[in-house]
């Protein structure tokens, strides 16, 4: 039971943004039957079609960073010799932990400065449109943070290593 929850709670941002995913194409195909079928559309589509993609965007951007697929983060990293590529591996962790926080920051500014808005349509709080980018943005500052941690922990653990890095021993 443990193993079967930790492997939900590990693929969440996986389950969610698939969830909204499949609600973005499951409405939107809904209309495209209604509309080209009985003539007559749901007016209220558009607008949950497009929320949903936007969860489905910012959690599956967190779901991915979470797998180290973003390509352009291990491209500047194999840049350097491998002895340096930890160091470059934390700094650039840190700074995603930075950037990514920063974005959450303003993101907070935005929910309250528009706290009062609705969306067009089914006048549903923006908040909840909006809450997409601070969750999205804050998870993957928490993975980032979680891998400045692996990080200098394996640079600390080659430190304390007694035996030389392959590239030495190898001369």
């Amino acid at each position: 039971m443990k193993n079967k929850l930790s492997t939900i709670l590990f693929h969440a941002e996986e389950i969610v943004s698939a969830l909204f995913l499949s609600v973005t194409v499951s409405v939107v195909i809904l209309n495209v039957i209604l509309r080209y079928g009985f003539r007559s559309g749901l007016f209220w589509v558009e607008e949950i079609a497009t929320t949903a993609f936007i969860w489905s965007v910012f959690i599956g951007a967190a779901a991915v960073y979470k797998r180290r697929m973003h390509i352009g983060i291990d491209l500047i990293t194999r840049l350097f010799p491998e002895s340096f590529q930890r160091v470059i591996a934390v700094i650039i962790d840190l700074m995603m932990v930075l950037i990514n926080g920063y974005v959450c920051y303003l993101s907070v500014l935005m929910i309250q400065s528009n706290r009062l808005k609705t969306t067009p349509v089914l006048n549903i709080p923006s908040i909840y449109v909006n809450l997409a980018i601070t969750i999205g943005f804050g998870l993957i500052m928490l993975h980032a943070i979680g891998f400045v941690y692996q990080d200098i922990k394996l640079i600390v653990q080659a430190g304390l290593s007694s035996e030389p890095p392959a590239e030495i021993a190898s001369e």
